[in-house]
């Protein structure tokens, strides 16, 4: 989703559409997530959590599918399957490795699990100070 994202005007204009109606579908993300959510507090309660991933990265996937073959009428359709896919993966990244896994060692796993990621954000924290380096203030 995260490539979707940062490419996702780029991949629009490239199915034929104008910046600014780009612009306007890549907005939709948003309520899409949004809807995911609502979506998955209304009915998702009673799914186990790993359906509710799987339903997630097939809503991804079929976005992706979507975007990349389908024609460009589509492209809002693509965007809206995405969008909720990912909302839905924002709930469950905390709550599927507590089901999984059980409450005991619940921080600790988590904490593993994040280990690889602090290189990524130690690096998203330094690129503002390091990019105005040697600039006037």
């Amino acid at each position: 989703m995260t490539v979707v994202a940062v490419h996702l005007l780029t991949l629009l204009q490239a199915r034929g559409l104008d910046l600014a109606a780009a612009v306007a579908l890549g907005a939709l993300v948003g309520p899409a997530q949004v809807g995911g959510r609502v979506l998955e507090m209304a009915f998702g309660r009673k799914a186990h959590p790993v359906w509710t991933l799987v339903a997630s990265s097939g809503l991804v996937a079929l976005g992706t599918l979507l975007l990349l073959l389908a024609p460009g009428w589509a492209a809002a359709a693509a965007i809206l399957c995405c969008g909720m896919g990912s909302g839905l993966r924002a709930i469950l990244r905390g709550a599927a490795p507590l089901v999984l896994f059980g409450k005991e060692g619940d921080a600790i796993l988590m904490g593993r699990l994040g280990v690889p990621l602090l290189p990524v954000a130690l690096r998203g924290a330094a690129r503002p100070a390091a990019g105005s380096a040697g600039r006037p203030a």
